[in-house]
């Protein structure tokens, strides 16, 4: 039995808007809403969960991944920095100046700690991952990073799991105090390249596999796919849960590279039941 149990796992069609690259699916229970990214298309999608009326605003920048600050306002990591994003669509830098490696921020999420981890994309591995402190300040905690995408954590939060995905496989580190350590594999995809990645209540790893059409449930201590979920596109790109009592898993694909006539839906969000639940998001401490 997959890890749906006896719910219903229909896929639903919950936004036909298109995205280029929809990205950084976050719940945000305060609202009753989805928030979301079109990097390429340099939006930001709110998806009322009630009505699933769509509202798009314009940024300034591409912008990888968004996340929840304490304050309640929302943050997204871009290709400078990290910025504030304000109600009224303005667009504050936060982080403090700092020389990124690669071409901008591609994914992160708070962690256990309050503070941001968050990685940059390049084309030749010259990119990096990195903490960002309470008052905006940047450190990197390790380069040679080719596209840094999905990350979360274990339940306990010791343990940050990590997607490079050209590097096809996803990894774990031991996480102590905003320290990583003892870089470890937990699975090679024989299909597809990881993408986004959330974590449920039992611990394993959900994973959106670009290319593949699909997610995959992960068990991170034996490596094994326990579950998988097929899409009606190739480009997956993340997955996240959503909903009341969290137990919608919501998946973004993306447009980029594909013929709409051969795959009409690509670029649009889903969503699927599950059994199983997920977590909130963490919020950064301000």
């Amino acid at each position: 039995m997959g890890r749906g149990g006896n719910v219903d796992r229909r896929i639903e069609l919950i936004a036909d808007a298109r995205c280029i690259v929809g990205e950084g699916p976050l719940w945000d229970e305060d609202n009753n809403r989805l928030v979301m990214v079109d990097i390429q298309g340099k939006r930001i999608r709110f998806i009322d969960w009630t009505t699933l009326k769509v509202r798009d605003d314009i940024l300034p920048q591409q912008t990888g991944f968004v996340f929840l600050g304490g304050d309640g306002n929302l943050y997204g990591g871009a290709e400078d920095g990290i910025y504030r994003i304000g109600k009224d669509g303005g667009f504050e830098r936060f982080s403090k100046p700092y020389n990124l490696s690669g071409e901008r921020f591609n994914d992160g999420k708070v962690g256990p700690d309050g503070m941001l981890y968050a990685g940059t994309f390049s084309r030749d591995y010259s990119a990096a991952f990195y903490r960002m402190d309470f008052s905006g300040g940047l450190t990197e905690l390790f380069d040679g990073v080719g596209n840094s995408n999905g990350l979360d954590w274990s339940p306990d939060g010791k343990i940050l799991y990590y997607n490079d995905t050209p590097t096809g496989h996803t990894d774990r580190f031991v996480f102590s105090n905003g320290v990583l350590s003892d870089r470890r594999e937990v699975i090679a995809y024989s299909a597809g390249l990881p993408d986004g990645m959330t974590i449920d209540a039992d611990g394993n790893l959900w994973t959106a596999l670009w290319g593949a059409g699909m997610v995959v449930c992960v068990e991170p201590e034996s490596g094994r796919i326990i579950d998988s979920i097929q899409l009606p596109v190739s480009q997956v790109a993340c997955c996240a849960f959503a909903g009341s009592d969290l137990k919608t898993l919501v998946i973004t694909t993306a447009a980029h590279g594909v013929m709409l006539r051969d795959e009409p839906l690509a670029g649009a969000t889903f969503a699927i039941n599950l059994s199983v639940g997920g977590f909130n998001p963490n919020r950064f401490k301000i």
